[in-house]
């Protein structure tokens, strides 16, 4: 459940603040386990505040500070998420002329852990470029993340695989083609995303260390049809995300369950998502996606066995 109220001063200046349901250790989900079937332990009920900021806006450009999620294109969830919120500040400049657009973004964040703390900080940012067509279009982007951990961690060991006290400097590039074939829409896109951080003077045995050239990943992707009502879309991904290709806590927790009730570490993966989804109104849509998923390598030193994580996902989402 998501909640909140957005007042606008004039036509520049704005305040939103909502509330999610979720665990308050978690910064990745909003979802409660009202019933398991299997016996396991429900809840826990608890609610947070993931947006709280005082946004502006003008012309091409808009900036936020307080809490928000980044100000950041992102054609997929595998690179930014937009379930993680940030306190911080952030902001972005677009302009499009004769069938040309250009997109700047900067963000200067916290790194939540759960919905409370905070750990390290960030500088995450892009640039993109779009050029369009009668009955086409394509666009490049280029991001990064550069993000601090703490190696004193105040937070405890909350976040996994000692993602708090690791630093991340971490490069995307984007494409994508969009266009119109046999009446619906197409889109083809792909990610490469790379670690420049340098991990070969970390500690003998640590996750870092085990993982130390481990720092590439991409996506490839199709989708067909529309979100518009009474239209579906189709789509296939595929994903091969090396463990430290990107710092796993401020991803998606769909593709795996890999982690503990609170944390999920959706890398060291490769594998297929299919999907489905079916807008019945504006408001109102139904989205199935199948997940087949496998570990690229051992997740730390000792390990015997490969991780594997097929799912399979149903969800109805209303709005109103």
């Amino acid at each position: 459940l998501r909640g909140g109220f957005r007042y606008h001063f004039n036509e520049r200046w704005s305040a939103m603040v909502q509330a999610r349901s979720g665990p308050d250790l978690s910064q990745q989900s909003p979802h409660i386990t009202i019933k398991d079937f299997d016996g396991g332990s429900s809840g826990p009920y608890e609610f947070n505040l993931d947006h709280w900021y005082l946004a502006f806006e003008q012309g091409g450009f808009e900036g936020w500070a307080g809490r928000n999620v980044l100000s950041f294109l992102h054609q997929d969830d595998l690179f930014v998420f937009d379930n993680v919120t940030y306190p911080g500040i952030g902001g972005s400049y677009r302009r499009a002329y004769n069938g040309h657009g250009v997109y700047v973004s900067f963000n200067y964040v916290l790194l939540p852990v759960g919905m409370t703390e905070v750990v390290g900080d960030a500088i995450v940012g892009e640039f993109a470029y779009q050029r369009r067509f009668d009955d086409a279009e394509y666009s490049v982007a280029l991001g990064y993340r550069f993000s601090n951990g703490d190696p004193d961690d105040p937070t405890g060991e909350t976040l996994l695989t000692e993602n708090s006290t690791r630093d991340y400097r971490e490069l995307s590039l984007q494409l994508q083609y969009k266009t119109r074939l046999i009446k619906t829409t197409l889109k083809l896109g792909a990610d490469l995303i790379h670690n420049m951080a340098d991990y070969a003077n970390e500690p003998q045995g640590s996750f870092s260390e085990f993982h130390k050239d481990d720092v590439t990943g991409y996506v490839v992707e199709v989708l067909a049809g529309d979100k518009r009502p009474g239209n579906f879309q189709i789509g296939y991904y595929y994903s091969h995300l090396e463990a430290l290709s990107v710092n796993s806590s401020y991803i998606q927790d769909d593709w795996v369950r890999w982690g503990n009730a609170n944390q999920v570490r959706a890398t060291n993966m490769k594998g297929s998502e299919f999907r489905f989804l079916y807008t019945l109104r504006e408001n109102i849509n139904i989205f199935a996606r199948l997940f087949l998923v496998d570990a690229i390598d051992l997740l730390e030193p000792g390990d015997t066995a490969f991780e594997t994580g097929n799912r399979f996902r149903i969800e109805l989402n209303w709005s109103f």
